[in-house]
């Protein structure tokens, strides 16, 4: 473990608290002696394999992300990390400077307690601290400090330590504060990314096409942020959820001036004039869409959506672009079809395939015709089925006929015929 040289004091600026029967300290701390001085948890356990796990989990492409957010993202900003010490003398000093009864405080009673909690931590250099939630950002702060990291001012991390004892009893506590922190700990819902997110560009897109264009304002999107349309709703072409997976497949798959990776795009804003590129290439990629589709032209013209939705998704089954499956679907092939051809030529191409999800090969793969209901186990075998019948599968045609047959419980079946 990487720590600071014995002689290296320093205090932080930290606030004393009480929750259960943990004493911990709210501190701020410099990245750089974050990055210095914090070590991972396999320091929780005794048994190397065990320590080997979490660093396992560490060597991943999360810490690169989060190295490239702290240079290159202005607005940036972490949560808390929550360190567990032990050894060295770390000592609090409360702030004795401020009374119960100062009046200099605009009148605002201060109780003993909360003068109490006011101090200083100091930590001598010889301390063990190491990261119990937090430790993929503790990577990527540590990468960017490798790399070169040059602030001013200074980043001021909120760190939260709590005291570790190396003992049987000390080990299973940290270890039951390590995995109650990151059991309870919630990521970001899909829903609150694509309302709320300003760094991520398909979150961006997807609001700017809801809120500036004809074809996917008012109720023409179902603000749902998964898959699933609502079985009673014959207004939206599709969720707001699937438009966002559209979009990050049109970004990252399609060639383009504007093709970029996922974690760039979600993590990393570009430059107004940049998210602009992004947003017309959206657009021309839906207006071509509706030039090739005539189920799709028929909901972008229309004045009220819901005739042309009821003609198109129903119990009767209707077009397979009328569902978010189906729909990311077609933008797949397209992608694999751009990458010989323009956008303009893989979108024709697509638009020769069929769409009925009564009629192969939907039928059974996508369509159950005697539940008159939607099967998405079978996707990448139709989505390859169907880019073989316009000659860009990925899989050869024996394999690909083994799967059509054992998706749809048939000894002998031919593939569809290819339409090009």
């Amino acid at each position: 473990m990487s720590k600071a040289p014995k002689s290296q004091k320093i205090a932080l600026p930290a606030l004393r608290g009480i929750m259960g029967d943990w004493v911990y300290y709210s501190a701020l701390m410099k990245m750089s002696e974050v990055g210095q001085r914090v070590s991972y948890a396999n320091e929780v356990h005794k048994n190397k394999q065990l320590s080997d796990m979490i660093q396992r989990r560490l060597k991943s492409t999360r810490s690169k992300e989060i190295a490239r957010y702290i240079h290159e993202q202005p607005e940036r900003f972490f949560n808390s990390l929550v360190i567990a010490t032990y050894d060295g003398q770390p000592n609090w000093y409360a702030v004795a400077g401020v009374s119960a009864s100062d009046n200099s405080l605009d009148e605002v009673e201060l109780s003993e307690e909360a003068v109490a909690s006011v101090g200083f931590l100091t930590l001598r250099g010889d301390e063990k601290l190491f990261a119990i939630d937090g430790q993929h950002r503790l990577a990527g702060i540590k990468k960017a400090i490798r790399d070169g990291l040059n602030q001013d001012p200074v980043d001021e991390l909120s760190v939260i330590f709590v005291a570790h004892k190396q003992s049987s009893k000390g080990h299973e506590r940290t270890r039951r504060l390590f995995t109650t922190l990151n059991k309870t700990a919630k990521p970001v819902s899909k829903g609150d990314i694509i309302a709320l997110d300003e760094d991520d560009v398909m979150a961006i897109c997807a609001r700017r096409l809801i809120e500036t264009t004809k074809n996917f304002g008012q109720s023409r999107i179902a603000f749902v942020a998964n898959n699933n349309l609502p079985s009673s709703n014959f207004e939206s072409l599709t969720t707001i959820g699937n438009l966002y997976d559209v979009l990050k497949t049109v970004f990252t798959k399609i060639p383009s001036p504007v093709k970029e990776t996922s974690p760039t795009l979600k993590n990393f804003r570009p430059s107004d004039d940049r998210l602009d590129e992004f947003f017309e290439f959206s657009k021309k990629f839906f207006s071509t869409l509706g030039k090739n589709f005539e189920e799709i032209d028929e909901f972008f013209r229309a004045k009220d959506t819901e005739a042309v939705v009821r003609k198109y998704r129903g119990s009767h089954g209707g077009s397979a672009l009328f569902r978010p499956i189906g729909i990311q679907i077609f933008v797949e092939i397209i992608a694999k079809l751009s990458k010989d051809h323009s956008l303009s030529e893989a979108v024709q191409i697509a638009s020769k395939l069929p769409r009925t999800l009564s009629a192969e090969p939907f039928s059974g793969l996508m369509w159950d015709t005697s539940t008159q209901t939607i099967l998405n186990a079978h996707k990448v075998t139709l989505r390859e089925v169907l880019c073989y019948m316009v000659g860009c599968s990925s899989y050869s045609e024996k394999h690909l006929t083994e799967r059509y047959s054992k998706a749809l419980g048939v000894e002998e079946i031919d593939l569809p015929k290819q339409v090009i």
